[in-house]
């Protein structure tokens, strides 16, 4: 994991506050691919698998009422981010 200076001057602890959830949130991403990789791959192509696309559209729901607007956008890098098949690292 790469470690960045984070400037505070003039602004408290703030900014190292956002980069130490900044470090979590990339943490638990990282965790959540872990998972992800380990489920079995859709028997077919995701477009048209019930289950994968009802979990999409479940895990978007979540982050749209988690964060409102914004969280569609969320779910969408998460759900590209750690996926449960395909490249992998």
């Amino acid at each position: 994991m790469t470690t960045h200076v984070v400037e505070t001057t003039g602004r408290g602890n703030a900014c190292a506050d956002l980069a130490a959830l900044d470090d979590q949130i990339i943490a638990l991403l990282a965790r959540r691919r872990e998972l992800a990789q380990g489920l079995p791959m859709p028997p077919g192509p995701r477009a048209v698998d019930p289950a994968y696309t009802g979990a999409v559209r479940d895990t978007t729901l979540r982050y749209v009422d988690g964060l409102g607007s914004g969280g569609e956008l969320v779910a969408r890098s998460v759900l590209v981010l750690c996926h449960s098949g395909g490249e992998r690292d």
